[in-house]
């Protein structure tokens, strides 16, 4: 498929969708959970400091906020699954629309979400690449 086709196929605009959480283990949970189910490409997150109201009372705490990069197609399936995962009773979460996006960028968000293949971690990246150089290895001394 040439540029040209690629370029007429990015079925929809790339959004930004924010929560905040209590922890880098939820924020990082999140993080795998939505990238393997191929509900955002990425997502980035940080540690903030919150000033808010709850239940009467000014809180003063860190958090983390996560911003998660997605198809616009996909962001109310993406923001369920937030839902579903997090701690919060009342967690905040946003959805950002985009005037523009690159178009280098907006073809590898469209290519790399429609790619079925399952993503894997570093260390099963790793484990994979060694198991295959192993196989190969002993095939050689055949």
């Amino acid at each position: 498929m040439g540029i040209i086709e690629k370029v007429e196929n990015i079925k929809d605009d790339i959004v930004f969708i924010y929560t905040i959480c209590k922890d880098i283990e939820e924020a990082r949970s999140m993080g795998y959970s939505t990238i393997r189910e191929k509900l955002a490409i990425s997502m980035d997150y940080w540690i903030i400091n919150s000033i808010y109201p709850w239940q009467g009372v000014i809180q003063e705490v860190d958090q983390y906020i996560l911003m998660f990069s997605t198809k616009k197609l996909i962001s109310e399936k993406l923001i369920k699954h937030i839902e579903s995962e997090h701690s919060y009773n009342i967690p905040m979460i946003v959805r950002c629309d985009t005037d523009m996006t690159n178009l280098p960028y907006s073809l590898w968000v469209d290519n790399t979400l429609a790619n079925e293949e399952k993503y894997i971690t570093e260390p099963e990246a790793k484990i994979k690449k060694d198991n295959e150089e192993g196989i190969n290895y002993y095939e050689k001394l055949k």
